[in-house]
């Protein structure tokens, strides 16, 4: 009911905007200003790709280019209430530059929303679903490279600790992997919401939906977060409603921003309590699937990255990763900025994405050594790199 009740809003408000356009007088730029600011769409991927595995909870995406003799590459998109093609976005694309550094075997998953349907779907299916992923792409016994955005990043830590043998390198990226670190929001409010561990109120909410988390949820209480950021980028469009390349880049990153994607229930209501409450991954006690999964286990060249203004998931989270996995070669880094720019910001792309990339990349040569190279010795890798 509440999403129903939220697209109606966001449609009759740019109706209005529309109708004011043309029939109430009013300065044309003020007009076209509340046009281009309520007038949104559903998000697109930016690059070229075929669909090449689908389940009723998720799509792979072949981006792949080429015929290169490379490890494949697997990137786990975020998935809180906002559509996968994030890792995608126009001119600032981590699609793209995977494939500019070399990874051109590049494959991506795309969270569906939740439906009657799907609303049941547990982890123990999307670890299935990643495991026939990793098949096709790589062979029954075949390695890739995963990239691990977000909540995408600790469902790759967790693929990657129950398949070690399958995975060539790791990124993971601003993921909330150990949820007792760092003073974020969302671990100040644990105590308020499931008091004492008590996921009444969670469980009441998904009731309350019919068994979904409505994405539109989780999008207030980002932009909660953030009210007078958002209210300024609207009010920034004023002075540039006649520059069509600033308005497309706005339109851009808020038709994805405010498209929300619906969570099975089910799911969510498993990652709050075994994951937030409980921090269960981190600390060696997640059971899935009858199986009890260490991180301890993955011992591949692992590569860290955390925002130091990321709010949502401070890097503390993802840094301790680096005490819990049993790799030898952990390489942590901390970029300036937030969340979302952890992604696609540019400088993030071009200070800190694109050498990880390069590391990747050299180690996924058909010819490439177990051993790393002189410049990916475990000493160095031991050091904190900081913007």
């Amino acid at each position: 009911m509440l999403r129903q009740l939220t697209q109606t809003m966001f449609a009759a408000t740019a109706l209005s905007a529309r109708v004011m356009a043309k029939s109430i007088p009013m300065p044309a730029d003020m007009a076209l200003w509340a046009y281009e600011t309520t007038n949104r769409k559903p998000p697109k991927w930016a690059s070229r790709n075929e669909v090449v595995l689908a389940a009723p909870f998720a799509l792979l995406r072949d981006f792949s280019v080429g015929d290169d003799d490379v490890v494949p590459t697997l990137v786990f998109p975020p998935l809180a209430g906002h559509a996968s093609c994030i890792v995608d976005k126009k001119g600032q694309s981590q699609v793209q530059l995977c494939i500019t550094m070399g990874l051109t075997k590049l494959f991506s998953f795309d969270w569906l929303s939740a439906t009657n349907a799907t609303k049941d779907t547990t982890e123990a299916d999307r670890l299935d679903f990643i495991t026939r992923a990793v098949d096709l792409i790589a062979g029954p016994e075949g390695k890739v490279n995963i990239v691990g955005d977000c909540q995408g990043g600790w469902e790759a830590a967790l693929w990657a600790a129950m398949y070690p043998e399958r995975v060539n390198t790791l990124i993971v990226a601003g993921a909330p992997i150990d949820t007792s670190a760092g003073e974020g929001l969302t671990k100040k409010l644990m105590p308020i919401v499931v008091p004492g561990g008590n996921m009444a109120l969670y469980k009441a909410m998904v009731t309350a939906y019919g068994g979904i988390w409505p994405g539109i949820n989780s999008i207030t209480g980002f932009m909660a977060m953030h009210p007078v950021t958002h209210l300024a980028e609207h009010l920034k469009v004023r002075r540039h409603v006649h520059d069509r390349e600033y308005l497309d880049h706005f339109s851009d990153f808020y038709d994805w921003y405010f498209y929300p994607i619906d969570l099975s229930g089910k799911l969510y209501l498993w990652a709050v309590e075994h994951l937030f409450v409980k921090n269960e991954l981190f600390t060696g006690r997640l059971e899935v699937a009858g199986k009890t999964v260490s991180l301890g286990s993955i011992t591949c060249p692992v590569f860290l990255l955390g925002g130091e203004q990321d709010d949502i998931t401070p890097w503390q989270q993802v840094h301790n990763m680096r005490y819990a996995v049993g790799s030898s070669l952990v390489r942590w880094h901390l970029a300036p900025g937030g969340h979302i720019g952890l992604f696609i910001g540019r400088r993030s792309h071009a200070e800190y994405w694109t050498p990880i990339l390069a590391q990747v990349r050299e180690l996924s040569r058909p010819e490439a050594s177990p051993a790393p190279s002189p410049a990916l010795q475990p000493e160095a890798a031991a050091a904190v790199h900081q913007g």
